[in-house]
This record gives structure tokens, sequence and C-alpha cells, in this order.
């Protein structure tokens, strides 16, 4: 699941309010009407999806927001009942167009895909390996994690029954491989065993539970238990993403301030002159281009922020007259080995050199991982569903992410998914081919086979900066605007559930938050008539609003 933020494509389609699509009168009261706010539900007949700007904006502006639409003489709707785009051709004009023209179409918004998704995939591996004994060999492990992106968009581009379809590393299963890197680092180390052990101990390590958790999802779909993954309760799912912004920002943090932090009890460590001269800069600019994706909801801004960030840094370079080795002996920029040529990213990976006995200690962590992953991946396919009109085969879609993390594990790789965001952005713009997903395929090997390493020359508060604009946005959306769409008891759940993981660990702070959340419902907490959690109880199956709603999240 992706946060909303990577989604600058917000404008991608023109809000109804002047299409005469939704009653002008005051109706918030109406639990039927269109403009309530609260409201997210689905006519079998006609959906239209409108822009949707973060959740302050669209209270204040209700209509800006999923419609269901009636069948009135403003239809947005293209003729096959399938979703709006960009040009207003219907699917069959679309699919008639030249073989010439539909390959520059998909060429072009692949580009602007990969300019997107792949400063992002290289800030989650610096999260996968944000202990401190990975932080010399980042370059190869963040190739590595490059490479696993391309290898997933590769499988979703060949075996998806979306065309279109974007899919990538995912910040879903994130925290299990990160929590999985840190524990085996521990492992190996107390044991007394070398770097060279312990790089080929996390890397086939990661990579094995990649595979399993392919396998899992696999499973799942294979014995149509889609819909059974679908009961986990949101506001559990909401105490989960809030994790993965406090994640994101608090490995942003360490990050610039080139410092390792594993809990709130080590923020002091942050709190030096030094280390604060280093992560304002990025603390600014990941808030600046945060507010400016709001505001603006432009899809040039993301990529414009990000390239003024490092523009930005290297004319401070020039204009302090300090050269690349002295930022990167301050602290701007890491320091680390120099990577070889690709085909030498898989050095790590040596089944002689790996502690076997470090390994089966993260199986509750697999599991759970799979549990969420199956989860967020219905999510995505949810959204992408609501966009395109048409039911979708959940258990159809889980097995291909399922094989697109088995080949990816067996490649060196790690969990990935449908990025909803991006496959709405592509499919809105018109494409109906592969030709865009191969196109950010091939983006990413021309990243992989370049013969310097990238990360040597990015300053630390770029990633640093991408972290803190993914920690704003989950934190604000599922610690504090949240709480407008579900009761104050289920609030409480997922406030809970964020403690729980915090103090607890993913894993048992799920588990415990499921058990607070059926607490809650035997109680009656979810009865009190809100509709914003799965089904009128709050305890069913989620239903395709509340799964839109839950993907509304920043990248």
């Amino acid at each position: 699941m992706a946060p909303h933020w990577l989604n600058p494509f917000s404008n991608y389609s023109q809000i109804d309010d002047d299409e005469g699509h939704a009653d002008d009168g005051d109706n918030d009261g109406d639990p039927n009407s269109d403009n309530n706010p609260n409201n997210i539900s689905i006519s079998p007949n006609q959906v239209s999806f409108t822009t949707h700007p973060p959740t302050p904006a669209r209270n204040k502006h209700p209509k800006n927001r999923l419609k269901v639409t009636g069948g009135g003489d403003n239809e947005t709707q293209s003729e096959g009942g399938g979703a709006t785009n960009k040009s207003g051709m219907s699917e069959e004009e679309l699919l008639k167009k030249p073989r010439s023209e539909r390959i520059a179409l998909g060429l072009m918004y692949g580009l602007i895909n990969a300019a997107v998704v792949l400063p992002v995939m290289m800030s989650f591996g610096t999260i996968i390996y944000h202990d401190a004994a990975y932080g010399p060999y980042l370059p190869t492990l963040i190739k590595l994690t490059v490479i696993s992106s391309m290898v997933h968009q590769l499988c979703f581009s060949t075996f998806s029954s979306l065309p279109y379809s974007i899919g990538q590393v995912q910040d879903a299963g994130l925290i299990f491989l990160s929590a999985m890197a840190s524990s085996l680092a521990t492992t190996v180390k107390q044991h007394g065993y070398d770097d060279e052990h312990l790089l080929a101990t996390a890397t086939v390590g990661l990579s094995l539970c990649t595979a399993f958790l392919g396998l899992g999802l696999m499973t799942i779909g294979k014995c149509k238990l889609a819909s059974v993954v679908q009961y986990l309760p949101t506001p559990v799912v909401g105490g989960y993403l809030a994790y993965i912004g406090f994640f994101c920002g608090q490995s942003g943090l360490a990050l610039m301030g080139g410092v390792e932090i594993n809990g709130l009890s080590e923020w002091s460590l942050l709190f030096t002159e030094k280390r604060m001269i280093l992560i304002l800069p990025g603390l600014l600019a990941g808030m600046l281009t945060y507010f400016m994706v709001l505001k603006l909801r432009h899809m040039a801004i993301l990529p414009t922020c990000m390239a003024t960030i490092i523009l930005t840094f290297y004319f401070c370079l020039w204009a302090t007259g300090m050269s690349c080795d002295d930022a990167r002996e301050y602290g701007w920029i890491g320091k680390a080995e120099v990577a070889g040529p690709w085909y030498e990213t898989w050095k790590y990976i040596q089944f002689d050199k790996v502690v076997w006995r470090a390994l089966p200690a993260q199986v509750v962590t697999v599991v759970s991982m799979t549990v969420v992953v199956a989860l967020s991946s219905c999510l995505d396919v949810a959204a992408i569903e609501l966009e395109l009109g048409k039911k979708l085969d959940y258990d159809h879609e889980l097995k291909t992410v399922g094989l697109s993390n088995f080949v990816s594990g067996l490649t060196g790789g790690y969990s990935g998914s449908y990025i909803f965001s991006q496959t709405i952005f592509t499919l809105r713009s018109g494409v109906r081919d592969r030709y865009a997903g191969f196109t950010v395929a091939l983006v990413e090997g021309i990243i992989v086979v370049l013969p310097f390493p990238i990360i040597a020359f990015i300053p630390r508060l770029f990633f640093g900066s991408l972290l803190i604009m993914i920690c704003t946005d989950l934190m604000n959306e599922w610690l504090f605007e949240v709480r407008h769409k579900v009761t104050k008891a289920q609030y409480s759940v997922a406030l809970l559930t964020f403690a729980l993981i915090m103090f607890t660990g993913v894993e048992w702070g799920i588990f415990g938050g499921i058990a607070l959340f059926q607490l809650v419902t035997r109680l009656g907490g979810c009865d009190e008539g809100d509709d914003s959690t799965h089904g009128a109880s709050g305890s069913g199956k989620l239903e395709e609003g509340t799964a839109e709603e839950a993907q509304r999240i920043l990248v």
C-alpha cells in the first residue's frame, strides 16, 4: 500500500463540481447525500472517481471525493463502464490508437512514473538496512532494492491482468524486513561473526523470507482466501500505517544525523549541535515538499521538489567552497564503499557464509508479514477496482503479487505489490498497454548498471526529506484525521495499536490490536452507527469505500 503522497497526480481528472453531479443544497446530515463527507458508497450502476484532496480539504469541500451517480447526462465514465481518462476517449478508441502512438504514450508515462518511484525505492533501501552495521555497504544493498523493484515491475507488466499496472517494493512489508535485518545483525554480531557472514545472512535471509511470502500469497489466492484476509479491522490497519509513518520519520532523522536510533529512548542522540545542523534542512525540505504536493496538486510538483533539493544542496556547496569530499567528511553525504560493477551486486549472497541458526527466529515475523501484505494488496486492488469501474478478481491479483514476490526473493530481492496511485495515474492517462511498466523497469535497470553508485553523490538530506514527507502524511492521516471517520472506540483502538507496536513490536502489536478490537466490538463500541469501518458492525469484511479511504495516503 502506498501513501497517497506518492500520488502527486491527484488532479489527473477534473472535479465534478461543475458538471451537475451533486446537489448544491445542504445535505450534510443525510447519510445518502453526496454532500455528506463521510458517505463512501458504491453503486452497481455507475461510479465516477473525482480528485480527493487530503482529509481536511475534503471535509471542507465535501464534493471533492468519491461520487456515486445514477446515470445523469453529464457522466464522466467511458462507454465500457470503465474509468475516465484525460483525453476523454472511450476504451475502444484508446485501444484502436496507432501502435506508434501507444508506444510513445507508454514511454512518456513510464518515464514520469520512474522519476517518482525511483527515489522512493532508494529511500526504502535505507530503511530496510537502517542498522549501523550495514552503513558501509549501502550502495550495493540499495542496488539490490532497485533490482528488486525492477523484477517486481517486470512481473506485474508481464503477468498482471492490468496491463498498465505499476508494481514496486512497497511499504507494507518494509517494517518487517527492517526488523528482520536488525534482528539478524544483532544475532550474528553477538556470536562473533564478521561482516561477510552478516551480509550473507541478511541478504540470503531476507530474500528467502520474501520468497516464502510469495508462496504464502499464492497459496491464499489459490485457496480463494482473499476475502478472509480482508477481515483485518481497519483501526488495527490504521495503527500499523501510523507506525510505518513514525518509523519512516525516525529512520529519516537517524539517516540525516548519521546515528543509529531504535526507539524514542534514543532520540536524545539527535540533539547535538552538529546533528541538528545536518537534520534541519532535510526536515524543512520534507515538510515543505509535503505541503507543496498537498496544495498545488500537480503531477510535476514532486519531481520538481526532489530535483530542487539536490540542486540547492550542490549550489550551497559551490557557494561555500565545500568539496564533495568535505561534505562527505562532515556528514552531508554518506561514507560508503565504492560499489563494483552491476554484476557484483549479488556478491554478498554467499550461502556458505550464512549463519543459518539466526533464521528460525524470523518465522513469526514472516507469517505476520504475509497477512499484512495480503491485506495491503487487497486494499490496492480495491482502489484500482473503484477507478476501473468493474470487478477485479482479488484472488487472481493476490496470486500475481505472490508470484512477483517469489521471483523477487529468488533474485535476492524484497517484498512488493501494486503501487495503486501510480497504476491509477497511468490508467487515467489513457495508457492501455504494457509499455509504461516496461519503461519503468528499463529505467531502473539503467540505474543499476551505471558505472558509479548514485548514492555516493546524493545527499543524506534528500532521502531524509522523502522519509519525513511519508512520515508527515501517514501519521497525520492515521493518528489525527482518521478520528473523523470512525467511532471514538475505534479511534482508541487505532491509537492503542500504534502504541502497542511501538513498545512490543509489529507482530505482537498487531495481535494485541486485533484483541482490543474484538473486546471493543463485544462491548458495543463498534456499533455506534459509523459505516467507515468494515460494515455496519465495524467488524465485517473491508468494503470498497473503506478500502479506497484506506488507500488515501501520500507518496
